[in-house]
């Protein structure tokens, strides 16, 4: 019983983390904003990027939260997490250590939930 509800908070709340990290990029940062953060950390073709990273997080948390083939669209969240673990968090400094190890759990914790959907 209690696996079940955790399955179900477990994906809503990565669903959301996806989604309103998708919606803060679109209406606080605007796409110039995120092309100007992926340009600082050596990203070419930024503006291309910025909608791929904006709308590859509305769609897959979207999908997430719909818990539309999860076995597959968990994938581009989980890359997108593994790209900011060791792009913008890369432990350079004892400071960014937690925030590269938070990155990583939570592309594990992705990986976890698509593996669950694929067992079903």
């Amino acid at each position: 019983m209690y696996n079940k509800y955790a399955g179900v908070v477990n994906r809503v709340l990565l669903g959301l983390l996806m989604l309103a990290a998708g919606l803060i990029k679109l209406f606080v940062f605007k796409s110039s904003g995120v092309a100007d953060m992926l340009s600082g950390f050596g990203f070419p073709a930024t503006p291309f990027f910025a909608w791929v990273l904006i709308l590859s997080e509305i769609v897959f948390g979207i999908a997430i939260l719909a818990k539309w083939k999860l076995e597959y669209s968990v994938w581009p969240p989980i890359v997108i997490m593994l790209v900011a673990a060791f792009v913008v968090n890369w432990p350079s400094e004892w400071s960014k250590l937690s925030q590269f190890l938070i990155h990583l759990l939570i592309a594990s914790n992705y990986w976890l939930l698509g593996a669950r959907a694929r067992a079903r």
